[in-house]
């Protein structure tokens, strides 16, 4: 299996549960509560669907629940594979085109129906979330933290690296994994907070409820009187030949796979862009026992902190400054990655042209606000913020 055996920050948990799931019939191992796509790509997995445009395989994207690179059938439900926690027996199979309806046209008659009230209801519990739901419990409201991921933290999961900034502000000097540990600590101790995990908001509805999904078995309809929404914000990609290829990844997906569930996705990695997440991603990559055998971005400087670029230089990571991707190729999978360099009007010069032997192709290149909820809210003339980078998209440090 491709799983990471030794960190030099992370330790590596011996109590674990195996427990054992089929792909396509055979069966597999994995961890249980780990995602799904985590569990298959450790067994060398890549492909999880064909999409119906030229029957071209697809792959893992975003692991952040944001796109549907990664929707597969799962137990019998087109499910993203990201967001789905390993169970013991599951059984998973790739999508072929679009799913089928369930046969059942009342497939949700059976499960639990659960109606609560609040006064605040916070959506996304990463930094931004987390840092809310305690302010507003200091204060004495009744609050819901829903977020879809297993684990509460959002981003800081996958920051092995120490922050930089006010100590008071952002917790200075300590990693990012170690804030989100001392955040959900502090939440515990507020009897007026009810968190759910594994928990997606499906929709805000206009007589001020919130329908919420939970564990893919019961069903939550919030009743509430502010909202915040603070979901964080998902990766863009870029147009270029193979760009949907297994094995191109969003930064952010590399670094949930080797930082929170220690899976050894790549023995070679390009990244795209020469910002904080790309530099962080390629020092990640080292710490992985992973080569980062380059960054390109179109600019001709480095977009992230220069301490952060040095490290990445010293440890041997050529940076290629004015140059950008011209495609991805492989047969089913990333097999190499080919770069060029940019004329002044950022169009590649193709005599230039660079061709690197990888397994993986990192896109760094910025992030969207993920804000629907917060428009769908102030169009119901709701009482709604938005916070982190579902506000303004902020450079990680």
């Amino acid at each position: 299996m491709h799983r990471i055996r030794r960190h030099p920050v992370l330790e590596i948990p011996e109590n674990r549960k195996k427990v054992g799931f089929f792909f396509k019939g055979k069966e597999l191992f994995g961890f249980e509560g780990e995602s799904v796509s985590s569990a298959l790509i450790a067994n060398g997995i890549q492909i999880f669907n064909i999409h119906k445009k030229g029957d071209t395989p697809q792959g893992l994207f975003c692991a952040n629940g944001q796109c549907s690179h990664c929707t597969m059938i799962i137990d019998g439900f087109p499910l993203k594979s990201c967001v789905t926690p390993l169970k013991e027996g599951m059984e998973t199979y790739p999508l072929f085109h679009l799913p089928e309806l369930p046969a059942d046209d009342h497939p949700l008659e059976n499960y639990q129906k659960i109606v609560e009230k609040c006064d605040v209801l916070v959506i996304g519990g990463g930094p931004s979330g987390l840092t809310a739901t305690i302010e507003l419990a200091k204060l004495g409201f009744s609050v819901i933290l829903v977020d879809d991921k297993a684990e509460l933290g959002g981003k800081l999961l996958l920051q092995t690296h120490k922050f930089f900034g006010s100590i008071e502000d952002c917790y200075a000097g300590t990693r990012g994994i170690d804030i989100a540990a001392i955040l959900e600590s502090e939440l515990s101790n507020y009897p007026n907070v009810s968190v759910y995990t594994n928990a997606a908001v499906v929709g805000i509805f206009k007589d001020r409820k919130a329908g919420v999904f939970i564990n893919n078995r019961n069903y939550s309809i919030i009743d509430f009187k502010g909202l915040i929404v603070s979901p964080g914000a998902r990766e863009k990609s870029l147009i270029f030949p193979g760009n949907n290829l297994p094995g191109v990844y969003g930064a952010g997906a590399f670094q949930t796979l080797v930082n929170r569930d220690l899976v050894k996705s790549s023995e070679r990695v390009f990244i795209v862009g020469s910002g904080n997440v790309g530099l962080i991603a390629a020092y990640h990559a080292l710490q992985a026992g992973i080569q980062a055998v380059g960054i390109c971005d179109i600019l001709n400087n480095v977009s992230g902190y220069k301490v952060h670029a040095d490290k990445i230089k010293r440890m041997g990571v050529p940076i290629y400054l004015n140059h950008t991707v011209l495609s991805a190729e492989g047969n089913d999978k990333v097999e190499k990655v080919t770069i060029a360099r940019v004329d002044r009007n950022y169009q590649p010069i193709l005599d230039t042209a660079k061709t690197f032997e990888v397994d993986t192709l990192l896109i760094a290149v910025g992030l969207s606000p993920v804000d629907e909820f917060y428009d769908m809210a102030r169009d119901f003339g709701f009482k709604v913020v938005k916070a982190g980078d579902a506000q303004e998209i902020a450079e990680a440090s």
